[in-house]
């Protein structure tokens, strides 16, 4: 009977790992854009270069209702700051924006003559961070810790047998 209950253990344990999902590390990262009238051309560029964007982050542009827009714009469009033929306006702020697709986003704020004072910025989405890429996992991160208790049950239900 003891043998019987030490193998319907460890099947239980066996069959929760395999059906347990593991957490996923795939959250949308939030990129937090302080849209101004930049001090420099470098401003945005250099912001855009420091970033990884991948599909389904969020952009959250913080302005001042009224001082400032986000207008998505054309590659042409931006570079002539032509914000008449946007694509999409965002007027309140803070503006949450989520990269639903890969490819170049371009952004410029429409208000007066901003843009061409070098309020614009250009980003390039990837579809998801390359194995090369991905950062390496926190210490604590929550997938070694659900790796380390199923390994940890299914150790304690084959010494239960054996």
């Amino acid at each position: 009977m003891a043998q019987i209950i030490k193998v319907a253990t460890l099947f239980l344990l066996v069959a929760e790992t395999l059906i347990m999902p593991f957490p996923q590390s795939t959250e949308a990262a939030e990129h937090v854009v302080n849209w101004i009238i930049p001090p420099n051309t470098s401003f945005y560029p250099s912001f855009a270069a420091n970033q990884t964007f991948t599909l389904k982050d969020i952009l959250v542009f913080e302005f001042k209702t009224g001082a400032h827009n986000v207008v998505t714009l054309s590659k042409k469009n931006l570079e002539g700051c032509n914000v008449n033929e946007k694509i999409e306006s965002y007027e309140t702020g803070p503006a949450r924006i989520t990269l639903n697709r890969s490819g170049e986003f371009y952004f410029a704020c429409a208000v007066g003559t901003h843009c061409s004072l070098g309020q614009k910025l250009s980003i390039n989405v990837t579809a998801s961070l390359a194995p090369a890429q991905a950062p390496p996992p926190s210490p604590g991160a929550p997938i070694s810790i659900a790796v380390t208790i199923h390994i940890l049950l299914i150790a304690i239900a084959i010494n239960l047998l054996f």
